[in-house]
């Protein structure tokens, strides 16, 4: 991953140069330059958090449920089929939160 975070830092660098010398391509250069801040973005997050390969994660988007105020909780059953077994681990997710979760 260090090479694609190195190559795009790299271009990123051109961008910049050629927005600071000319004017001819500005709105194309501009366009670039977010698309690579973007990518460097994640690309920095999933290396920081050891994420080699996405084929072997899902993003789940948490849905939006009638009352608008609703938010989801992350619980510990202990193996347990009884809810006085349920452990609150203080992770209060909303709606249109995403979980990386591992396939």
């Amino acid at each position: 991953m260090k090479y694609a975070i190195d190559a795009l830092t790299a271009e990123r660098k051109e961008i910049v140069d050629k927005l600071q010398k000319q004017d001819t391509y500005r709105n194309r250069n501009l366009a670039n330059l977010k698309s690579i801040d973007k990518a460097l973005k994640w690309l920095n997050m999933l290396e920081k958090n050891s994420i080699e390969d996405a084929g072997q994660f899902d993003f789940l988007r948490l849905p939006f449920k009638e009352n608008c105020f609703a938010s989801y909780r992350i619980m510990c059953d202990n193996e347990s089929e009884s809810i006085q077994d349920l452990e609150d681990e203080n992770i209060e997710l909303f709606p249109d939160d995403i979980i990386l979760k591992r396939k």
